[in-house]
């Protein structure tokens, strides 16, 4: 099949793909090789989150505000100030006839591909809260053929899933980069950070583990949990300070280490933590690809630099199950054992 990857649904510029377009037609009606989804939630993801609350001095109404007219004005919850989306919660009402192994009308799915590439229309924000980033909505968005989705699965709380899905790739990626015996430095105690760690631990046998974290309170909640053996608060945007507090808690050089914080200026901090030979997985949309590379050239450091696509095959499956049997992950994200 010639697969179109939702290029009819590209105002503009022509010729481009949904994810890097400037804007995108949103209306109805859905189109056949599409579903279309009821949407009622949205889970902006940290970085975007971040920047519209700084920006909006956490007042809610503005907040609300400035998310309508993201989607207003481009057809999607695509951030321009961080080119970064999130994913989306609701119920299929409406599947095209080419749309290929699609769910059932009324199931309830997350929208796993970025909402910087999803056609959405929101008629208001329901609610918002601005200390999370989970937005009550009530709008419309249409998911192509090409983009993955997951199912709500009704044995986990609905916010604890929403927050798993939008992560996921953390955990996957981490379970199949990392081995027995690794060190592994997990920068930053989000949800990604907590997935990171508790993939690590499931793979790393006889390894060791390094959460760092700006906020004391998050890196303390892991490290009492288990999830890391050495947790440790610092500046990650002062890259020497940040290997000065690792050396002093002896923690050795990362086989990999894993980026998922939501502030800006952490490459250098991350490549030093490195070892040569070493990988680092980017999994934050605050990454510059350009210091990166940059910083590793001008300090003679060899490693692996990877981008962490927030999709792999699983879509989303292992990172859940990982979830349901790890009961130190189950507290991390507020699920009573």
């Amino acid at each position: 099949m010639n697969e179109s990857y939702g290029t009819g649904r590209v105002v503009e510029p022509e010729g481009a793909l949904p994810q890097p377009a400037k804007v995108l037609d949103a209306s109805g009606p859905m189109r056949s090789d599409e579903f279309e989804v009821s949407v009622e939630r949205l889970c902006l993801d940290a970085t975007s989150f971040r920047a519209i609350r700084q920006d909006c001095n956490a007042d809610p109404e503005a907040m609300a505000s400035r998310v309508m007219e993201i989607v207003r004005q481009r057809g999607k919850m695509h951030n321009p100030v961080t080119d970064s989306g999130g994913v989306a919660l609701g119920t299929v009402s409406d599947i095209g006839e080419e749309y290929r192994d699609p769910p059932a009308v009324g199931d309830r799915i997350v929208t796993l591909a970025s909402l910087t590439l999803t056609p959405l229309r929101l008629e208001e924000v329901v609610g918002l809260d601005p200390d999370s980033a989970q937005i009550a909505v009530r709008g419309k968005a249409y998911v192509f053929n090409s983009a993955p989705w997951g199912q709500l699965p009704e044995d986990l709380p609905e916010e604890t899933a929403l927050e798993v899905y939008d992560v996921y790739g953390a955990g996957s990626h981490v379970a199949r980069l990392a081995g027995p015996g690794d060190t592994v430095c997990v920068m930053g105690a989000g949800h990604a950070g907590k997935l990171a760690m508790a993939a690590a631990r499931e793979v790393t046998e006889g390894g060791t583990l390094i959460g760092i974290d700006a906020d004391p309170e998050a890196i303390g909640l892991v490290r009492d949990l288990g999830l890391c053996d050495i947790g440790l608060t610092a500046d990650l945007r002062d890259p020497v300070g940040t290997r000065d507090r690792l050396a002093e808690a002896g923690a050795p050089e990362a086989d990999l280490t894993v980026v998922v914080v939501s502030s800006t200026g952490c490459e250098p901090a991350a490549i030093l933590a490195t070892a040569t030979g070493g990988t680092v997985l980017f999994f934050s949309m605050a990454t510059s690809f350009q210091t990166a590379a940059l910083t590793a050239d001008g300090i003679g450091r060899d490693v692996r630099m990877l981008v962490g696509s927030g999709f792999t095959p699983d879509c989303g499956s292992w990172s859940l199950d990982l979830l349901r049997r790890s009961e130190p992950l189950k507290r991390a994200f507020g699920i009573a054992g």
